[in-house]
């Protein structure tokens, strides 16, 4: 038996990232050996167990052969005799395929180093394009690693656009492409990722209803694609990454950023109807590839609220008052704090790619904060005693809301003359 380091682990070593799990294979063993050992198994396709003590992966050395549809669709053989170049040959990229034993030695049968070396993604063997899920996976190490010059080699970029494997997309579980994109998200160039995957003509069977969204106006026609994506999506997400890596504010920035030229495109009769259909379409990806609630609801509400929010200098009292019970702010104030964030960063985009597309002399987000802590300040401490009822006591606290932040408002005003 035999047990070699792999993975993620040596990559990141030569490439001077942070080391956060260690992989092992285990070549010439059964699970019999490590049930004994008091190893914890997990997955029940192929046998991985969790060491007792440092819970570090270790995985039997194994092979696939594809038998069916979709990232399931493959026969395992782990046997003792599977040898350790059969194993690394299944893997998806060549940086991903180097291992190393107990005494500091190398295997890299598949040039990983040297690519490494040269800033390359390129995948192990023709077998890359039984497996949908790679797609994603290389897209998502375009981003990870954009930042050091990485890119995808064009036989690479060829498997990927290959019609078999986007046919293939469709088998595969929503939580699994959650899961890549999740990941991308986190990652120093999140746009990298999606830029890739329309490269390859995948975000149709991937993400549809951003397709959708991006092909939703006809009007687009007449421009360069190309264009609108690289400056409304493309540099709108790289922008908003460069200021928060907090995967709510940058997927709840990148879904708004679709509805930039089709408002502008639409009459103001049919504006409202636009930005319900939209918002329809954003609840509709995060209900189809199962986003947790945690980071689709920041998203929803801020599509939902971003042209009230945009021009809240205008709004009265009831009205603002009415945003925060309709986006629950008094249970979660820091949604208040993240939507300001987001607000102001939509506008500085805008006003810097689109030449002073908003005259606001007044940051929105310090205003939002600002006019929030006023209405904060109000609680039942201020009602009467006297007043006992439910609805009563809640009418007399948004009259004094309002009352306050009226007078808040007066002397801004008052300041500003």
């Amino acid at each position: 038996m035999k047990i070699y380091l792999v993975g993620g682990a040596i990559r990141n070593k030569f490439l001077g990232l942070p080391i956060k799990d260690k992989d092992w294979v285990v070549v010439g063993s059964n699970p019999r050996f490590f049930i004994k050992k008091k190893y914890k198994q997990v997955g029940k396709k192929f046998p991985v167990f969790l060491h007792p003590r440092t819970h570090e992966e270790y995985a039997l050395a194994r092979k696939e052969i594809k038998s069916g549809l979709g990232y399931k669709g493959f026969k395992v053989n782990y046997s003792p005799n599977v040898t350790l170049e059969e194993d690394l040959m299944r893997r998806d990229i060549t940086i991903n395929a180097i291992a190393k034993d107990k005494y500091g030695n190398y295997f890299d049968p598949y040039d990983g180093l040297k690519d490494i070396k040269n800033c390359i993604l390129r995948h192990v063997s023709n077998s890359f394009s039984e497996d949908p899920l790679r797609i994603f996976r290389v897209a998502r190490f375009a981003a990870l690693l954009f930042h050091l010059g990485f890119k995808i080699c064009k036989e690479t970029l060829f498997l990927m656009s290959s019609s078999f494997l986007k046919n293939e997309i469709k088998y595969l579980e929503k939580e699994r492409i959650w899961e890549e994109t999740k990941k991308a998200f986190k990652t120093k160039h999140p746009n990298i990722y999606f830029k890739v995957l329309f490269k390859c003509n995948v975000i149709i069977y991937a993400f549809p209803e951003i397709y959708y969204l991006f092909n939703l106006n006809e009007k687009l026609y007449y421009f360069n694609k190309q264009y609108f994506l690289n400056q409304n999506i493309f540099l709108g997400l790289a922008y908003i990454s460069k200021y928060t890596n907090k995967i709510d504010m940058r997927i709840s920035f990148f879904l708004q950023l679709f509805s930039l030229n089709f408002v502008n495109c639409v009459s103001n009769k049919k504006k409202k109807l636009f930005l319900k259909f939209f918002f329809n379409f954003v609840k509709k990806f995060f209900f189809r590839i199962n986003v947790p609630n945690k980071i689709k609801n920041l998203s929803i509400v801020f599509v939902k609220n971003i042209n009230f929010l945009i021009d809240i200098h205008y709004k009265s009292s009831e009205e603002i008052i009415f945003l925060f019970k309709r986006i629950n702010a008094w249970r979660n104030s820091e949604i208040v704090y993240k939507l300001s964030f987001l607000t102001d960063c939509y506008i500085n985009f805008l006003n810097i790619f689109y030449k002073k597309h908003f005259y606001k002399n007044v940051f929105v987000g310090n205003y939002l904060k600002n006019v929030f802590k006023v209405a904060q300040s109000i609680s039942f401490k201020n009602v009467s005693k006297k007043i006992n009822k439910g609805i009563q006591i809640q009418k007399e606290i948004n009259k004094l809301r309002k009352s306050a932040i009226d007078k808040w408002k007066c002397s801004i005003f008052n300041k500003k003359i």
